[in-house]
């Protein structure tokens, strides 16, 4: 019997993504100077100490972050960890080095030394980031061989509803001023308690989604796709920008799992419904602030589309996503607790309903049946897709499906 096969790592096409980011980032727009006919010697010569300012400084430190991460782990799966932090910060600077080097020929970029350093500094951060991925990992114990995956068709629909709000307006905007602004928020940045708990939410919900989907060695890896690729839309989307308490929340992600990774599996699951109910009502009732007076409640859904003609920009699109998204979570977790897909349904409906119609007593908020339509459309969704995957029986053979599986 043939042993089996260990899963390839994606770390490896991951490093090399980020790398055509810095490479973009730092080249564009391409645009050759005519009169440089200095050789590498001359551009050398060229690099000065000149100072750029606070929000440069930590452009270049934070776009080679990820660079030292990704190398330290690509090398720690065959060399030791100082050995692997050693080699990730000098590829890191040799990239560097050759990108100041090469800005010597592109107009409107300025080399520099200092800009170097800062690279190489952003570097050996990240790699120490990896080091501490890869400790952290290793108390999960996940085995080395590879397992079947199980393959829930209702985690790949959540996961794919994440993607599509992280995404959203679907936009890509591919310019020097783009990255600049993605990264702005980070210069200065500042945290709320709550918004936080509500990103570390989402992203353990994901995390359960894809423990779901995929088999146990690859789990880590595939959040860690999962992460670059939100962060990596960061970059891209139009009207997107890095928020700092996400990536706060994702500093604390591997911890929070490792926990969770500790408890049995029905008080996490449990755990993961009372955090999604939390947060669909921060979302949808903060600051709790209600009034005696209601409003009006709207019973036509989408009423803004419908007086613009059916334009589909006065769409905000990444709110409806955003609803779409807590409300698939709510149901997907109810139902990994063990109900089956009607009832977790039924429950998301309820929740939805009775929030939209607490909206009536807060000032400031349209209520309307929108929410609780969204809510429906994609719960008939997740029944559908159910539905199509459930497993069949031979005639005459006993019933032992679960509660989960009828």
């Amino acid at each position: 019997m043939a042993p089996a096969r260990t899963p390839r790592s994606s770390i490896p096409w991951l490093t090399a993504t980020v790398i055509a980011l810095i490479l973009y980032g730092s080249l564009y727009p391409f645009n050759l100077k005519p009169d440089v006919q200095d050789d590498l010697l001359g551009a050398l010569r060229q690099l000065s100490w000149a100072r750029a300012g606070r929000g440069d400084r930590i452009s270049n430190v934070l776009l080679y972050l990820p660079l030292g991460f990704c190398l330290y782990l690509w090398l720690s799966e065959r060399l030791r960890r100082g050995t692997s932090v050693t080699i990730a910060t000098v590829l890191g600077t040799i990239l560097s080095l050759t990108i100041e080097v090469a800005q010597v020929y592109v107009s409107k970029r300025v080399p520099s030394l200092t800009d170097l350093v800062l690279n190489s500094g952003g570097t050996l951060l990240g790699a120490i980031g990896g080091m501490g991925w890869s400790a952290l990992s290793h108390l999960m114990h996940l085995p080395s061989r590879a397992e079947k995956q199980t393959r829930d068709p209702g985690a790949a629909l959540l996961i794919g509803l994440w993607l599509a709000w992280r995404f959203a307006p679907f936009v890509p905007q591919l310019d020097l001023g783009k990255l600049k602004a993605a990264l702005r928020p980070l210069f200065h940045p500042t945290f709320d308690f709550v918004t936080v708990l509500v990103f570390l939410t989402c992203w353990l919900v994901v995390n359960q989604a894809v423990a779901a989907l995929v088999s146990r060695p690859r789990r880590l890896e595939t959040l860690l796709l999962l992460m670059a690729a939100v962060l990596i839309g960061r970059l891209i989307v139009a009207n997107q920008t890095f928020v700092p308490a996400e990536l706060l929340a994702l500093l604390l992600l591997l911890p929070m799992v490792v926990l969770m990774h500790r408890l049995r599996p029905r008080p996490r699951r449990a755990a993961l419904v009372l955090a999604v109910v939390a947060l669909l009502l921060i979302e949808e009732l903060a600051p709790f602030d209600f009034s005696p007076q209601a409003v009006q409640f709207d019973f036509w859904p989408f009423l803004a589309l419908v007086d613009s003609g059916w334009n589909l920009a006065v769409v905000d699109w990444v709110q409806v996503f955003g609803k779409l998204f807590l409300y698939g979570a709510l149901l997907w977790v109810v139902r990994e607790w063990g109900a089956s897909t009607d009832f977790a349904f039924g429950v998301m409906l309820t929740i939805a309903a009775v929030v939209e119609a607490l909206q009536i007593w807060l000032p400031g908020e349209h209520a309307s049946i929108t929410d609780p339509l969204l809510a429906l459309i994609i719960g008939l969704v997740f029944r559908s897709v159910y539905r199509r995957h459930r497993p069949r029986r031979f005639a005459g053979a006993p019933s032992d499906l679960s509660l989960r599986e009828r």
